[in-house]
């Protein structure tokens, strides 16, 4: 046998020793560490060791079990173990002839099974002990992952991991508290639940509470309620913390920790189709108006719940103008519109137009479409007349780039917002030729209350040809609601 395997059965056998003095409660070490797999040989030494506070695991939850040793780590391990005969020695009445036929045949069982495993792989003799601390400078685990000797027996509390992790539809989190290096007494300690990304209400249910260790026990768990929504959203977290420890208990590391939620709704990958936007490009309102709504839209598939949320921001207008707000909105199956309100101040000045950002964020069950950025004009009253307004092309001449395959084409609305009003649009003819260059495009615009500018969209086609510089005509007809059309009603449209 190999001075290595002797070395081993030296350590080994010192651990026997104390156990055979020793009466502990019954503990898994894959209860308390995340990589002991469950019914492992060495599953329930480890878990009985670390009752005892003889060894402890690493900061991340983890005991690595297998891990090299070092010959600092052993000094360590067989000085706990030292204290933790003493104590047994002081507490407990066995004779020293019965302590010493119990470690004489702990000894002797080791020593034959070590003996007949390593029979195949016996290790040359000519091994020296000084090898294993040579080990060490490749090995993983460093002297200073072993904690210093602990004479707290109530033991120290903490987290089993730093970062817990669950998905959405398992409906509860469950999170493990540990007791180490010691298990005297009954201790209690607090936990407390707060939002990280995830939001309480609607991503988990807040909790607190207090975790109760009997005499001897060594570990604990409580459970996060997680709310399952239809939103898809990115993953969200949770923090956790431990405080007030009782009975003589301490906290160690890691005290707090981080729950993540793992969303189970499909990814902004695969919601192409689920567009969430302002209703308009832009926005007007008088300022004697008392309020204006802003429509949001969401475009493609409505079947399932969406949100989003959204703000206002100074322009050139400031809170004297309007009442900034934000907030989120929500979009139930199959509802494509809704809206939020800004307030408008009046005042008998002539100070001009003003304006106010609107910005949408954050969409949960879709992504935001190219409208996610607007502004609202706050028309003042006392130099501008208000009405149903007249319509009218943004620009005289558009360009698009052929291989973008379509052409956006903006529609303004000015000199009022009241009401809802409605314009036709159509392609009519030019050099480029329909369906070789673009496609034959007419329908209508509908500007609700509010809107000021809209757009249509000509899709293009997209060939090899050098045909740059062909020109689409536009035209603009049969306004209603109170409208009129004002130059320019025709466009021209240029394909690059």
């Amino acid at each position: 046998m190999g001075t290595r395997i002797k070395s081993s059965i030296l350590v080994l056998s010192g651990i026997l020793f104390g156990i055979a003095g020793t009466s502990v409660a019954s503990q898994l070490g894959s209860g308390v560490f995340t990589d002991v797999p469950y019914g492992m040989y060495y599953d329930e030494a480890i878990g009985e060791l670390n009752s005892l506070g003889i060894i402890n695991g690493y900061d991340s939850g983890k005991f690595g079990p297998d891990d090299y040793v070092t010959r600092g780590q052993i000094a360590v391990l067989m000085k706990r173990l030292r204290d933790e005969i003493n104590e047994v020695q002081v507490s407990q009445s066995t004779s020293s002839q019965e302590r010493q036929q119990a470690r004489a045949a702990a000894a002797s069982a080791l020593a034959a099974s070590v003996t007949s495993q390593t029979d195949d792989t016996e290790t040359t003799d000519d091994t020296d002990v000084s090898d294993t601390s040579d080990t060490s400078d490749t090995s993983d685990t460093s002297d200073d992952d072993i904690e210093p000797p602990n004479t707290n027996t109530a033991g120290l509390v903490r987290f089993t991991i730093n970062k817990y992790s669950v998905d959405e539809n398992e409906g509860v989190a469950t999170i493990s508290v540990v007791r180490t290096g010691g298990n005297r007494g009954a201790i209690t300690v607090d936990y407390v639940v707060t939002d990280g990304t995830a939001k309480s209400g609607e991503d988990y249910e807040l909790t607190s509470g207090t975790i109760r260790f009997a005499d001897r026990e060594t570990s604990s768990t409580f459970i996060i309620n997680i709310i399952d929504d239809e939103v898809a959203e990115e993953d969200q977290t949770v923090n956790i913390t431990l405080g007030d420890p009782s009975g003589g208990a301490q906290l160690t590391t890691p005290s707090a920790a981080e729950l993540t939620i793992k969303d189970n709704e499909e990814g902004e990958e695969e919601q192409g189709d689920k567009l969430i936007e302002f209703s308009a490009l832009e926005y007007q309102a008088s300022e004697a108006g008392g309020s204006i709504d802003i429509l949001v839209e969401r475009i493609g598939d409505s079947s399932a719940k969406a949100t989003v949320k959204y703000s206002t921001n100074n322009g050139t207008a400031s809170n004297s103008n309007y009442e900034p707000t934000s907030g989120s909105l929500t979009f139930n199956a199959g509802e494509i519109r809704t809206s939020f309100s800004i307030t408008l101040k009046d005042n008998q000045n002539i100070n001009g137009n003003k304006t106010v950002n609107l910005s949408l964020s954050e969409p949960g069950g879709g992504v935001l479409g190219s409208n996610k950025s607007v502004v609202l004009t706050i028309m003042d009253d006392e130099v501008t007349s208000f009405g149903s307004g007249s319509i009218k092309f943004s620009r005289l001449n558009y360009e698009a780039l052929e291989s973008k395959e379509e052409a956006v084409i903006e529609v303004s609305r000015v000199g009022g917002t009241d009401g809802i009003v409605t314009v036709g649009y159509s392609t009519d003819g030019g050099t480029a030729v329909a369906t070789q260059d673009y496609t034959v495009t007419s329908g209508t615009l509908t500007f609700r209350t509010g809107e000021s500018k809209k757009s249509f969209v000509i899709p293009l086609v997209n060939d090899d040809l050098n045909d740059s510089g062909e020109k689409v005509n536009l035209k603009l007809l049969n306004p209603t609601g109170g409208a009129v059309l004002i130059s320019p009603t025709a466009a021209t449209l240029e394909i690059q």
